[in-house]
C-alpha cells in the first residue's frame, strides 16, 4: 500500500474492497450483536458487502444506519471468505460522518486524553464532579453522553508517575515519558544482562487503571525483565471507531517512530490492553498505511501472549502462592480478532486454588465509546444481556477480561469487580507487591 501524505489521510490509499467475493451465506448475520437486538441495523452482510457493491466514491451517503457497526471484528472472524466486512463498514462509516459532521460529543469521548492529565491532578474534584446527578443530566441533555453510564473515575498518581517515582525504579531522562535507565547514586544499577522489554501501557491504564499498570511492571519484574516505557500517545483507536481516519492516522504517526526505535534497539513491545494491541498490530498498517508499522507488529505481543512464550522456553515464574477464588474469564472481542488464543486462561489455570471458567458469550456491548452515547445506549444493554446471564449462571466472586471497556461493562451490568487477568496474575506472586 503506497504512503500517503502525513497530513491527511487520503481516501484512494484505503483498502480495496473485496465485497464481490462474499458468498451472500449470512454467516455473519448469525453473529452480529447489533442486528440481533435493533432492525435498526440491517446487519454485516447487508452494510458491509451488500451494499458496497451500490456504493460510488463521488455519491452521497446514504447509509445513516452504518454508525451503528460496534466494531466487533466479530463478522471478520465468521466470514468463510474472508471478507474485511468490519473494514467495509468503517470506511463506509467514515464517508457518512465526513459528510454528516460530526457532534462536539464524539469529540470529547475521542479525544479524553488532552485533558486526562489534568482530571487526574484534579481526580478528588474530578471524580465529584463525574458522579454528579446534575453534571451528568448537562451531559446528557447538552452532549447525548446517556447519564446512565457510569463515568470512569481518575487517579492520582497517574502510572507514569508512579513508573518513575517507584523506589525500586532507577533514574531516567528528562523529557517525554520514561526512557532508558542511566544508573546513578542511591540506586543499585540493572546488570546489563537483563533483558528489556517495552510497554505501552495505554491512556486508560495511565489515568483510569493505574493499577493494571503496577501489575504489568511487578510480574514482569518478577520474572526478570526490566520495564522500559517508550514515549507514547494514544493508540487513535477511539477516534477510528468514530470513522475519524485522519486524527487516528495523527496518533499513529507520532507512536509509531518511537516503538520502531525501541524495536531497532532489540526490545519486544508488550501491550496490556487488547484494543490498543490490535490497533498497533493491524490497523496502523492495514487501515491508516503508517510507515514501520509492519516491523513494530512483528515485535509486538499481548501481555499474556509473551508470558505463555516464557512459560515455553521455561523462563516463566510459576512459584504462584494458592489462591482460593471463583472467577470467571472474558475474552474480549479484539483479542479473539488477534487469532492468539486465550493465553491469559492457560496461564491462570497455572495458579493453585484458583477455580476459573471461560465465559460463554460474544460481544459485550460496550464498543469503546459506542456504549456512552444516549441514542445507542440501550442497544449496548441488549447486546450485554447474554453475558450478563452466562455470569449469572457462573456466579463467580470476580470477572476478569483484558480490555478495559468490557471491564466498564461488566461492572454496569453486573455490579460484581473487575479486574484485568494480571492484576490476579500479581497476586500469586507473593514477592511481586
Amino acid at each position: 500500500m503506497a504512503t500517503v501524505n502525513s497530513k491527511r489521510m487520503d481516501k484512494k490509499t484505503w483498502p480495496k474492497s473485496n465485497a464481490d467475493v462474499c458468498i451472500r451465506c449470512a454467516t455473519c448475520m448469525a453473529v452480529c450483536p447489533v442486528s440481533r437486538v435493533t432492525p435498526l441495523f440491517p446487519g454485516p452482510k447487508q452494510a458491509g458487502p451488500g451494499a458496497e457493491r451500490f456504493r460510488k466514491s463521488g455519491d452521497s451517503s446514504v447509509d445513516e444506519w452504518i454508525d451503528l457497526c460496534i466494531g466487533c471484528h466479530l463478522c471478520d472472524m465468521a466470514c468463510s471468505s474472508g471478507v474485511n466486512i468490519s473494514e467495509l463498514n468503517l470506511m463506509a462509516k467514515a464517508k457518512y460522518l465526513d459528510e454528516k459532521g460530526r457532534p462536539l460529543r464524539d469529540w470529547f469521548l475521542t479525544h479524553s486524553f488532552l485533558f486526562a492529565g489534568l482530571a487526574s491532578f484534579f481526580s478528588a474534584i474530578t471524580n465529584f464532579l463525574l458522579k454528579n446527578q446534575a453534571v451528568k443530566w448537562i451531559a446528557d441533555s447538552l452532549l447525548r453522553i446517556e447519564r446512565r453510564r457510569e463515568l470512569p473515575a481518575y487517579q492520582s498518581p497517574t502510572f507514569r508517575q508512579w513508573f518513575r517515582k517507584r523506589p525500586s525504579s532507577p533514574p531516567f531522562e528528562k523529557g517525554g515519558d520514561a526512557c532508558l535507565p542511566l544508573g546513578g547514586q542511591g540506586f543499585e544499577p540493572y546488570s546489563k544482562d537483563r533483558k528489556k522489554v517495552a510497554y505501552f501501557y495505554g491512556c486508560y491504564t495511565n489515568t483510569n487503571e493505574v493499577d493494571v499498570g503496577k501489575a504489568t511492571v511487578q510480574v514482569l519484574e518478577a520474572n526478570g525483565l526490566e520495564v522500559i516505557l517508550p514515549p507514547q500517545e494514544c493508540c487513535g483507536l477511539p477516534m477510528l471507531g468514530n470513522g475519524n481516519f485522519k486524527g487516528a492516522r495523527k496518533m499513529g504517526l507520532k507512536n509509531v517512530p518511537s516503538l520502531l526505535k525501541a524495536v531497532r534497539s532489540g526490545l519486544d513491545i508488550l501491550f496490556s490492553s487488547t484494543s490498543c494491541g490490535h490497533m498497533i498490530r493491524h490497523d496502523y498498517s492495514h487501515l491508516l498505511a503508517i510507515p514501520g508499522t509492519e516491523e513494530v507488529a512483528h515485535h509486538l505481543f499481548d501481555l499474556f501472549e509473551f508470558l505463555r512464550n516464557l512459560r515455553e522456553r521455561g523462563n516463566l515464574n510459576i512459584h504462584f502462592k494458592e489462591l482460593p477464588l471463583k472467577i470467571a474469564y472474558f475474552p474480549p472481542c479484539h483479542l479473539r480478532s488477534l487469532g492468539i488464543g486465550l493465553p491469559a486462561l492457560e496461564i491462570l489455570r497455572l495458579i493453585p486454588g484458583l477455580e476459573i471458567e471461560n465465559i460463554e458469550a460474544d460481544c459485550c456491548g460496550m464498543g469503546g465509546t459506542f456504549g456512552f452515547k444516549k441514542e445507542k445506549y440501550e442497544i449496548s444493554q441488549e447486546i450485554g444481556k447474554d453475558l450478563k446471564e452466562a455470569i449469572d449462571r457462573l456466579n463467580p466472586e470476580i470477572v476478569l477480561t483484558d480490555c478495559e471497556g468490557c471491564r466498564m461493562q461488566i461492572r454496569h451490568l453486573t455490579g460484581l469487580k473487575v479486574l484485568h487477568p494480571i492484576q490476579i496474575l500479581r497476586d500469586a506472586l507473593s514477592d511481586t507487591k
